[in-house]
């Protein structure tokens, strides 16, 4: 018997799990994946690419796109103890405090400025200060860009020229406008710094803990209304039943908690009926309300052959360059790396010589999607990316402000002919080549009517007792920038939701 099992061992699992046993409580943490203390893939800062499509990776595929010329798009996650934290670039971007307003409202004012503030003395740990606004009492080490090779003077001063601010640290008090290096979740000992580092491996040894690594959660088990049991298969293929004293909290991210919740009887009763189970909760918004971050790639031969980067980027950029955001927020993320990077050099087409690579990035598209129940019991993605078209338009002007960046006299004697999108018109590029940064949300979507919403305030199912979501799917929408560090600002004010309201 456990006070709380938490299903998912990614970066919200691994920081429940902590506060968790922090506060004294006993905890179960399922994982399909392996629990791994060391594993040179994951510390090593170039070597996360290696476990793109192996048993690390659920590597989930989407229906087939419609605005991507029927291309089905892999959205790569993590299957291991540290969840995406291990397969990720290790960016961290706090994103628009505006993104966390979103929060404040759609929870009734219950999540306050406050709230965040703490969670964010709890998380950041920013080795590169003091600086406005950050914070360094947390656990998790951040750091400016560390490697020398990614990092570009070039495409600040290019950012200059066309009127945004140079040096600009964008986790500060302004996200926009302003071009500076990345920061990243990296030690000082330059490994990777994931949650499971910042968060679950000090308390590996806690008798308050246990991690069933290796087994797969199949179903909530519920009596009535209430959740009572979680069904469980390990490596061996065996199932088992798990229970709890207070509560089962799914933590599998915005694809895999909607599942879970569909298999169990948990979303459109319609569905639910079609597929042959028992309906438990007829809860509509489970599953809807899908959105993701897509990239598009723009490549420009570079004309001195330069050191290839440790790392995949080290520059950013934060515009609003189409309108379609929330106003005050960017709409793109423009990351930059001056050389290709060695991480991607296995997976690059190519180029026929040195290439600088431009990553326009839409943070706040208009595309909707949803993660739903076939009759045949599976489930189908279909994020339906580019079905809006203001989503084509956004990166339109990415890739003119891209241009136009390459135009300035910073990068004369560095930028030479446009590889991609080249001469190939640009919509059929953007439809043909863009794919997803892996940044799912908006699933199972905090709020307070279950017409639009799966969780309320203290992220408990509407109408069930004794199970909560706290994960990237209770997003309302798209971060303005990386997942990751939301992702843990929520479990860390979920932490304390849960437990004062238990």
């Amino acid at each position: 018997m456990f006070d709380y099992i938490i299903v998912g061992a990614g970066a919200s699992g691994c920081v429940l799990a902590r506060r968790f046993v922090d506060a004294g409580k006993k905890v179960c943490l399922v994982e399909a994946g392996e629990l791994n203390v060391h594993n040179s893939m994951v510390d090593q800062v170039g070597g996360f690419t290696n476990l793109w499509g192996t048993k690390a990776d659920w590597a989930l595929p989407t229906v087939p796109q419609d605005g991507m010329f029927g291309r089905s798009v892999t959205i790569n996650q993590g299957k291991i103890v540290g969840g995406s934290s291990a397969l990720n670039a290790m960016m961290y971007v706090r994103c628009n405090k505006l993104d966390y307003a979103a929060l404040t409202e759609r929870s009734g004012g219950d999540w306050t400025n406050s709230d965040i503030a703490t969670a964010f003395a709890g998380l950041e740990n920013y080795i590169d200060g003091p600086a406005p606004g950050r914070q360094s009492s947390g656990v998790m080490t951040v750091r400016n860009c560390p490697d020398p090779y990614s990092h570009s003077l070039a495409f600040q001063a290019a950012a200059g020229e066309l009127g945004y601010k140079v040096a600009h640290d964008y986790n500060g008090p302004e996200q926009m406008n302003g071009a500076g290096p990345l920061q990243f979740n990296i030690g000082e000992d330059g490994k990777r710094f994931s949650a499971f580092n910042a968060y679950l491996q000090p308390v590996l040894a806690s008798r308050l803990l246990t991690v069933m690594d290796r087994t797969t959660a199949n179903r909530i088990v519920f009596k009535g209304n209430k959740a009572v049991g979680v069904e469980v298969t390990d490596e061996s293929g065996v199932a088992h039943k798990l229970t709890f004293s207070k509560d089962v909290i799914l933590a599998l991210g915005a694809l895999q908690t909607p599942a879970l919740l569909l298999r169990s009887g948990v979303g459109p009763e319609k569905d639910i009926k079609a597929a042959g189970l028992s309906v438990v909760a007829n809860l509509p918004a489970v599953g809807q309300n899908l959105m993701d971050h897509l990239q598009l790639p723009v490549i420009f031969r570079l004309l001195k052959d330069l050191p290839n980067p440790d790392i995949l980027t080290g520059n950013v950029l934060f515009v609003d360059v189409n309108g379609q955001g929330v106003p005050g927020t960017p709409d793109l993320q423009l990351n930059y790396t001056p050389a290709v990077p060695k991480p991607l050099m296995r997976l690059v087409p190519p180029l026929g010589g040195p290439a600088m690579i431009f990553l326009p990035i839409m943070i706040q598209p208009r595309s909707k999607g949803s993660v739903s129940l076939r009759a045949d019991g599976t489930i189908a993605l279909d994020p339906r990316y580019l079905s809006d078209p203001s989503d084509v338009t956004l990166l339109k002007k990415a890739v003119d402000l891209v241009r136009a960046m390459t135009k300035t006299s910073a990068f004369a004697g560095l930028v030479g002919e446009e590889l991609a999108p080249g001469a190939t018109d640009v919509e059929t590029y953007i439809r043909g080549a863009s794919s997803t940064l892996w940044h799912p949300v908006g699933t199972a979507s905090i709020g307070q009517d279950k017409a639009d919403s799966v969780v309320g305030a203290d992220l408990s199912v509407h109408g069930l007792q004794g199970i909560r979501v706290c994960d990237a799917s209770v997003m309302p929408r798209t971060n303005t920038g990386n997942n990751h560090v939301p992702t843990m600002i929520i479990a860390e004010v979920g932490a304390r939701k849960i437990m004062a309201s238990a």
